[in-house]
C-alpha cells in the first residue's frame, strides 16, 4: 500500500507539466518509427514539446538516432552514478515518463549533469549514424581533407561531429522553449547543454593507417574520430564534481551568470553550472524524484562513494551510539560465498550490526538493507 501511494505521487509529478528533459522518455519508448508516416510516428513518441514535434515531423529520418542518443545518455548517467546516493533513477519504468522536481524543475547539480550528458548523447549518436550512412541528409566530414602542410593524407570517413552538434542544438535546446520554464533555469540548461556538446567536440582524435613496404609507414592516411561515449561520460562526470554554483543577475540589460561564492573558480563555457542546492537523496521524497537509499547495495568496508557511510549518512564516519530502524533483512556477502542473513528488529543499533559483521567476515563485504 505504501509503495502504491508513492508511485501515485510520482505519476502526479509527471503529469503536471511538460518540461525540458521530458524528451528523455524516448529512451524507453518502444514505438516504431516509420519514415513513411512521420505524423503518426511522432504522435506516439512521448515527452516532446511542440517545437520538438515539429522537428520530428520534418526530420523523421533522424529520430531513430535521437532516440538512440537518449538511450545512450540515460545508460551512461546510470553507469556514472550507480554508486552514488542519487543513481540516475529518473524515468518511471511503468509510465515511461521522466519524473522528479529535483531534475525537472530545480536547477540542481544533478540536473546540470543530465542536461550535459543528454545533449552530448544526441550529438554522439547522430554523428555516428552519419558516418554509417544511416541519415540521408549527412555523411562523412570532408572539411578536414582540405587542410594543407600535413605529413600525411586525410582520407577515410571523418566523423561529422559538427552536423551531430547542430542536430542536438536544434532538437535538445528546443526543450527549453516550454512555458513552464523560468528564464533563469533556461539560461542554466542551455549553458549545460552546450558544455556537454563541447566535451564531444574538444576530444575528437586523429586515427591513422600506415601504408608502405614492410610496415615502414612511408605514407599514412588519417581521419578524425570521436572518443568513446564512456570517455565523454567520465569527463562530464568530472565536470559535475567541479560544477560552479551560480546566480543570474541583470548586467547591461541582459541576464548574466555570476559565481555565488567569489572564493570559487569562475566558470567557463565548458564548465557545468547549477542554481539550487541538491537534496541529500537519502530519504524518499517522491515529489522531487528522490527514491532514497533504502534497499541499495553498499560496501561496508569502503570509505569511498560506494561505502555505507556515505550512502546512508552522507558523512565520513558512522555516528556513534546511533539507532537506525530496519524493518527487514540484511544480506551480507563476499566474493566467495553468501555468509547468511541476519534478521534485525524494528529498532537496531547500526553500529552494533556493523561490528557483528566485521567480526564474522573476511575480505571485502557488501551489505544490503531491503525494505519490505
Amino acid at each position: 500500500m505504501r509503495h502504491s501511494l508513492l508511485h501515485l505521487i510520482v505519476i502526479y509529478t509527471v503529469i503536471t507539466g511538460v518540461v525540458s528533459l521530458a524528451w528523455l522518455a524516448l529512451s524507453l519508448s518502444g514505438s516504431r518509427i516509420d519514415r513513411l508516416q512521420p505524423q503518426a510516428s511522432c504522435r506516439h513518441l512521448k515527452g516532446m514539446n511542440r517545437k520538438q514535434m515539429r522537428f520530428c515531423r520534418r526530420n523523421i529520418e533522424q529520430m531513430e538516432s535521437i532516440r538512440a542518443g537518449a538511450q545512450t545518455a540515460y545508460g551512461e548517467c546510470q553507469f556514472q552514478f550507480h554508486k552514488r546516493r542519487w543513481n540516475c533513477s529518473m524515468i518511471d519504468p511503468l509510465t515511461k515518463e521522466v519524473f522528479g522536481d529535483a531534475i525537472l524543475r530545480e536547477g540542481t547539480r544533478e540536473a546540470a549533469f543530465v542536461h550535459a550528458i543528454s545533449a552530448a548523447g544526441v550529438a554522439y549518436r547522430v554523428t555516428r549514424d552519419c558516418s554509417k550512412g544511416l541519415i540521408e541528409k549527412c555523411g562523412c566530414d570532408q572539411s578536414v581533407h582540405r587542410r594543407r602542410n600535413e605529413q600525411f593524407s586525410w582520407s577515410g570517413c571523418s566523423d561529422n561531429v559538427r552536423y551531430g552538434i547542430a542536430v542536438s542544438r536544434e532538437f535538445v535546446d528546443a526543450g527549453e522553449r516550454g512555458r513552464n520554464q523560468s528564464n533563469q533555469r533556461r539560461i542554466m540548461n542551455l549553458h549545460n547543454n552546450n558544455a556537454g556538446r563541447q566535451v564531444l567536440e574538444a576530444n575528437m582524435r586523429k586515427e591513422c593507417k600506415c601504408h608502405g613496404l614492410s610496415g615502414s609507414c612511408d605514407m599514412k592516411t588519417c581521419w578524425e574520430s570521436m572518443p568513446s561515449f564512456r570517455e565523454v561520460g567520465t569527463i562530464i562526470k568530472d565536470k559535475f564534481d567541479g560544477a560552479t554554483e551560480v546566480a543570474i543577475i541583470e548586467a547591461d540589460n541582459k541576464p548574466t551568470m555570476v559565481r555565488k561564492n567569489v572564493q570559487f573558480k569562475r566558470h567557463t563555457k565548458a564548465d557545468l553550472v547549477y542554481l539550487d542546492t541538491s537534496p541529500d537523496y537519502c530519504e524518499p521524497d517522491p515529489t522531487r524524484g528522490v527514491l532514497g537509499t533504502h534497499g541499495r547495495l553498499c560496501n561496508v568496508s569502503s570509505h569511498g562513494i560506494d561505502g555505507c557511510e556515505l550512502a546512508i549518512f552522507g558523512s565520513t564516519r558512522f555516528p556513534s551510539n546511533m539507532s537506525y530502524p530496519f524493518s527487514s533483512s540484511a544480506v551480507i556477502e563476499d566474493s566467495k560465498h553468501v555468509l547468511g542473513a541476519l534478521w534485525i528488529g524494528a529498532i537496531a543499533s547500526f553500529t552494533t550490526v556493523v561490528e557483528w559483521i566485521a567480526r564474522r567476515a573476511k575480505g571485502s563485504l557488501k551489505i544490503t538493507f531491503a525494505s519490505d
